[in-house]
């Protein structure tokens, strides 16, 4: 504390404090830890020109949520950003990605994940603000002079449209863009996720007393999508935000189900963010309220139940908690077998989060017997088939079956080709088999490394 004191004592934080310059505060906060800008971005999943933007004082800092963050990431007196509470649990470092293969040789330069990453979010982007012409799709490469990215609509650079947006719309970009996500279609996402932000935004703001319940749920809903966006990213510190949205727009909608969901998402951060207690917490206590507020009743209920229970099972399995992680496995199990909608929470869903404890366990003949139990043609979506394929080619992998797991990586780009273009694991998992295949018994590798665009 005796640094932060030092810094915070300056003439400059106290005048940035007094006339409210948070830029200039952050600036300094930076400085005296000895960060570089990419090196707090990566603390706080912004890119180094938006911390740039920020310190300049060419984006203003005015959400209390990010204020939170940004004080607890980087050790600033609340008091000074003009904050009194710091209820909110404090961000650390994130977690090193729990889908990089064990030993991987670093054979790439620090931060090209983070490029590859940004290479998706720059594509998050949509015409927002006044120029926003809600119910026109945003084109795939807006001019930049009227683009902003996702991370400035979540840090409210960037204000929603000021004119009523039509419900109907509103409603059937938020089907398009789930239905985006489930085909892992994420550059036609990119382009429709920040625009669906802006107008939910705009629709709940302008919300009559009667239309927020829906207007808050249709903004939750939108918030779940992004987290899961960017979480699939690791972008955990946009994540973050984006998850806090979803809560408080979550209290406004009164819905048991929303609300599972939405402690879903925020154990899912939590976890991602060292928060793993907290996250088991989270998702526990949600089921127990599920169950005593609807009695499950309905298959979507009993769904929900099953999801939260699965999620928590996954989440004991990253502690090493393998009894709890069992358990959990099991009752999940027990709640899909109580409903047969095809679109509900399944036998066919446990047996991929099956796959998915072993492989984090280290029990990768457990998780490949059970990948080989289940069709992936039985998982519904595309998105799930991904998930299949991602822990049947890393669980390959850690039993030394580098030829079978190539192939699997290879099923993976077939079903969703942006899937293992833009995501950390298929990278990862790239990189290691080209360590591995010192004598080129795949021949196919090299042409495929340099089709997704892994450095050779």
């Amino acid at each position: 504390m005796g640094g932060e004191l030092r810094w915070s004592a300056l003439p400059e934080a106290r005048q940035a404090a007094a006339v409210g310059d948070f830029g200039t505060l952050l600036r300094v906060a930076r400085i005296a830890a000895r960060l570089t800008l990419a090196e707090a971005g990566q603390r706080c999943g912004y890119s180094a020109a938006t911390l740039s933007r920020i310190e300049r004082g060419r984006q203003r800092l005015t959400d209390v949520t990010v204020l939170r963050r940004l004080a607890a990431i980087f050790d600033i007196p609340p008091e000074l950003f003009g904050l009194t509470d710091m209820n909110g649990p404090a961000i650390h470092h994130s977690a090193a990605p729990i889908d990089r293969v064990p030993g991987e040789a670093a054979r790439r330069e620090v931060g090209e994940d983070s490029v590859r990453r940004r290479e998706v979010l720059g594509g998050l982007a949509g015409l927002v603000g006044s120029t926003l012409a809600v119910g026109t799709p945003a084109p795939a490469t807006p001019p930049d002079r009227v683009v902003a990215s996702l991370e400035d609509v979540l840090l409210g650079h960037y204000p929603p449209p000021t004119r009523l947006v039509d419900p109907g719309w509103l409603r059937t970009m938020l089907a398009q863009a789930w239905s985006d996500f489930r085909a892992c279609r994420y550059a036609r996402l990119s382009a429709r996720l920040p625009q669906l932000v802006s107008g939910a935004t705009a629709s709940h703001m302008m919300a009559t007393d009667r239309q927020r319940p829906t207007a808050a749920a249709t903004l939750a809903r939108t918030y779940h999508l992004t987290t899961q966006v960017l979480v699939k990213l690791h972008e955990d510190g946009m994540a973050w935000s984006a998850m806090d949205r979803a809560r408080h727009a979550t209290r406004e909608a009164d819905d048991p189900l929303l609300y599972a969901e939405t402690a879903r998402m925020t154990a899912i951060v939590l976890r991602r963010t060292r928060h793993g207690q907290r996250a088991q917490q989270t998702l526990i206590g949600a089921a127990q309220a599920l169950d005593e507020s609807t009695r499950l009743q309905s298959p979507q209920q009993v769904a929900a139940y099953g999801r939260l229970l699965a999620t928590a099972a996954y989440t004991a399995a990253l502690a090493d908690r393998r009894d709890s992680a069992r358990e959990l496995l099991h009752e999940a199990d027990e709640a899909g077998r109580r409903i047969a909608t095809s679109d509900g929470f399944a036998d066919v869903d446990v047996m991929l989060y099956r796959m998915s404890v072993a492989r984090v366990l280290n029990d990768f003949g457990a998780a490949v017997q059970y990948a080989r139990e289940l069709r992936p043609e039985q998982l519904g979506t595309t998105e799930r088939r991904a998930r299949y394929w991602e822990d049947y080619a890393l669980a390959l992998h850690g039993r030394g079956a580098y030829a079978e797991s190539f192939r699997a990586l290879l099923a993976a780009e077939r079903i969703a080709p942006q899937e293992v273009r833009y995501r950390p694991w298929a990278q990862h998992l790239t990189v290691a088999l080209l360590n591995a295949d010192r004598r080129r018994t795949l021949p196919d590798l090299q042409d495929f490394a340099a089709r997704i665009g892994t450095p050779l």
